[in-house]
């Protein structure tokens, strides 16, 4: 089975963060990454009223911290170097920049420059970027999104 795994993903060898676990426990602690990472972003929605009267922090920290949780996960399957690869695939590299970029912003925006417009801002790009991102793994997925969005907004790009 981790034979077929590690072919199926493109992989030569276990390259995970976790060599020496097995292939049910590297997806466990996938899951479990990624289910902490989904809980934080849960809980920053209870701080979403916050955000629009001014209290930024919370909800931008949490919601941040669920996304850089999440894609830690992904180091069990696939480790740091194979995602870091993937990420720099002409097909998702904007969307990875932008992405990265927009983590690091958030965080800058509420500790060190205390601007809560900007944190609303790059907290708007850091999802995009994200929902982009993971559309870029899921074929035709972008395309889908970019019909949905014209269909919703009546723009057509033809």
């Amino acid at each position: 089975m981790e034979d077929f795994f590690f072919k199926l993903s493109g992989q030569e060898e276990n390259e995970s963060i976790f060599p020496s676990l097995s292939l049910k426990e590297r997806l466990i602690g996938f899951a479990i990454c990624f289910g902490l990472g989904s809980f934080f972003q849960f809980l920053s929605m209870g701080s979403l009223a916050g955000l629009f009267i001014g209290h930024t922090n919370k909800f931008a920290f949490l919601y941040t911290c669920g996304n850089i949780i999440s894609i830690f996960g992904t180091f069990f399957l696939i480790g740091p170097f194979r995602q870091f690869k993937l990420m720099t695939d002409p097909i998702r590299k904007n969307a990875s920049i932008i992405f990265i970029s927009s983590l690091i912003l958030t965080l800058i925006s509420v500790y060190c420059f205390h601007s809560k417009l900007l944190t609303i801002i790059f907290v708007l790009v850091e999802f995009c970027a994200y929902i982009w991102y993971i559309l870029s793994y899921i074929p035709y997925g972008r395309d889908c999104l970019k019909t949905i969005v014209m269909r919703i907004t009546g723009f057509n790009s033809t």
